[in-house]
């Protein structure tokens, strides 16, 4: 995929968690081509080293098929620490997130089951998300 199909979004600003506490990272509308995801789309991460996604994505045109390429771990400072990694590699790919969209104006759910360093967890301080349709 070419890069200037992919757009990059940053997390909003999530406050820190402590102990166990899930931490959830969410982003506003996104929307590439015909495709969009929708406002509040979100990642919990969970000290572990377990995450979950959960959005709803829409197509103005059938069999659209909407791909998180990856998504970054960032530090403070804005450097990468590490990706998700998904529990369902597509295409031998482990970064890759997938969700296909059969009927234009539908909205379809988006889950998604990853995993990542837990030893990363304390430096942790925002997620970049990579996606296209």
């Amino acid at each position: 995929m070419h890069p200037s199909v992919i757009v990059e979004a940053s997390s909003r600003a999530a406050v820190r968690r402590t102990g166990w506490a899930p931490w959830v990272f969410s982003w506003d509308s996104i929307s590439k081509g015909h495709c969009t995801l929708a406002e509040g789309a979100t990642w919990t991460l969970v000290p572990d080293g377990s995450a979950t996604f959960a959005g709803t994505v829409t197509s103005g045109a059938d069999s659209a098929t909407w791909v998180i390429w990856h998504v970054d771990l960032v530090d403070a400072d804005g450097a990468a620490l590490g990706s998700l990694t998904t529990e369902h590699p597509v295409a031998g790919d482990w970064r890759k997130f997938v969700r296909k969209m059969p009927e234009a104006g539908e909205h379809y759910r988006f889950r998604a089951w990853a995993s990542f360093d837990p030893q990363l967890w304390n430096d942790i301080a925002a997620l970049k998300m990579y996606s296209s349709c």
